[in-house]
């Protein structure tokens, strides 16, 4: 003979839909809030990567001005080809001279943000609402207006 238990008193299985539509909320709540600090993060990354790409351009110029009798190159693309030395490029991709953002750096071989000692090589970040300019030259100079 069996025996039947009553059917109140079965223990439950699986998870309401309110409950699963409760977590998934939770869920979605804890991505959105960190896709934005996570877009913030992005942002700032990005301006740690011109700051250092615009030295690392900046020592391939000076290579360059030592090359060539303390003369800097009249533009950026001319660190990505061989020289009339013969002399392999400086830079080896047009991506070195492009900056977070898919500009080409700016370039200036005179350089008056760094008083003439190195070529100023800069680049604006088109988020940034002041159009402050990210670039080789000290911390103090880039307060200065160009």
């Amino acid at each position: 003979m069996l025996l039947r238990q009553p059917i109140n008193s079965r223990r439950r299985a699986g998870f309401t839909l309110m409950e699963m539509l409760v977590v998934v909320a939770i869920i979605v709540a804890l991505a959105g809030i960190g896709g934005y600090f996570l877009m913030g993060a992005l942002t700032s990354a990005k301006k740690d990567v011109a700051q250092t790409q615009t030295k690392t351009i900046s020592k391939a110029c000076d290579t360059y001005a030592l090359r060539h009798g303390g003369v800097f190159p009249e533009n950026l693309e001319v660190l990505l080809v061989k020289d009339e030395l013969n002399n392999a490029p400086i830079l080896e991709s047009r991506d070195a001279i492009t900056d977070p953002w898919g500009r080409p750096y700016q370039y200036d071989k005179s350089g008056p943000m760094n008083q003439g000692m190195h070529a100023d090589i800069w680049t604006i970040d088109p988020g940034d609402q002041t159009q402050t300019k990210i670039g080789n030259w000290p911390k103090s100079a880039q307060q200065q207006p160009r």
